[in-house]
C-alpha cells in the first residue's frame, strides 16, 4: 500500500497517515513473526545436524565414551537455546525500538538509534520499550530535526487585494515572525 495510491482515492492527509500508521503496525507484526520462525527454524537445522554429527560419532564410541558425549552434547544443546533464546529477545527488542521510533515520527531511525542509550531500554511483556519516552524526550530537544514537525505546515494562500504569492513557505514564516507582514 502506498500513499500515492491512497491519495488517488483523494483521502484527506490525517486520514492518510492513520491508515499508513495501521498499516505500518500490521507490517512490522508479521515482519516480527517472519522473523522469529525464520531464526527458528536456522537454530534447529544446526542442532539437527549437530545431533546427527554426535550420532554418527555414538556408533563408534564404548559405553562410557557414548556417556560422557551425551553430557557433553547436553551442555550444547542447552547452550544452543540458551543462545538461540538471546537471539529472539534482541530480534523482538528491536522490531519493537523500530516501530516505536516510526510512532514517534522519527525521520532516520538509525540515526535516532545512535542518541539512544540502548542498555537503558528494556521491552516489556506487552511489547513496549520501557524508558524510551524519556530518552525521546531529551533526543528532540537537542536534535529536533530528526523528527518530523508536529501541527499543520504553513500555507500560502492569495488574498482578495494580493497577489499571488512566489516566496517560499520559509521566507512567509520569516516574515511573519519578523512583523513584516501587513495587517
Amino acid at each position: 500500500m502506498k500513499r500515492e495510491d491512497l491519495k488517488a482515492l483523494e483521502l484527506a492527509d490525517d486520514v492518510i497517515e492513520k491508515i499508513m500508521a495501521l498499516h505500518g503496525k500490521d507490517v512490522e507484526a508479521h515482519k516480527t513473526t517472519a522473523e522469529t520462525a525464520k531464526t527458528e527454524a536456522e537454530s534447529l537445522k544446526k542442532q539437527l545436524g549437530e545431533a546427527n554429527t554426535a550420532i554418527e560419532g555414538f556408533k563408534k564410541l564404548d559405553v562410557d565414551g557414548i556417556k560422557a558425549a551425551a553430557d557433553e552434547w547436553k551442555t550444547k544443546a542447552e547452550k544452543a537455546e540458551a543462545d538461540a533464546t538471546a537471539q529472539l529477545a534482541q530480534l523482538k527488542f528491536d522490531h519493537a525500538l523500530d516501530a516505536a521510533l516510526s510512532g514517534a515520527k522519527a525521520r532516520n531511525a538509525t540515526a535516532v538509534r545512535a542518541l539512544l542509550k540502548l542498555s537503558d531500554l528494556k521491552l516489556s511483556e506487552d511489547g513496549k520499550i520501557v524508558g524510551l519516552d524519556d530518552q525521546l524526550k531529551g533526543v528532540k530537544e537537542t536534535a529536533d530535526y530528526l523528527f518530523e514537525a508536529e501541527g499543520e505546515t504553513l500555507r500560502i494562500v492569495a488574498g482578495a487585494n494580493a497577489p499571488a504569492s512566489t516566496i517560499s513557505a520559509f521566507e512567509a514564516a520569516a516574515r511573519k515572525g519578523a512583523d513584516l507582514v501587513k495587517k
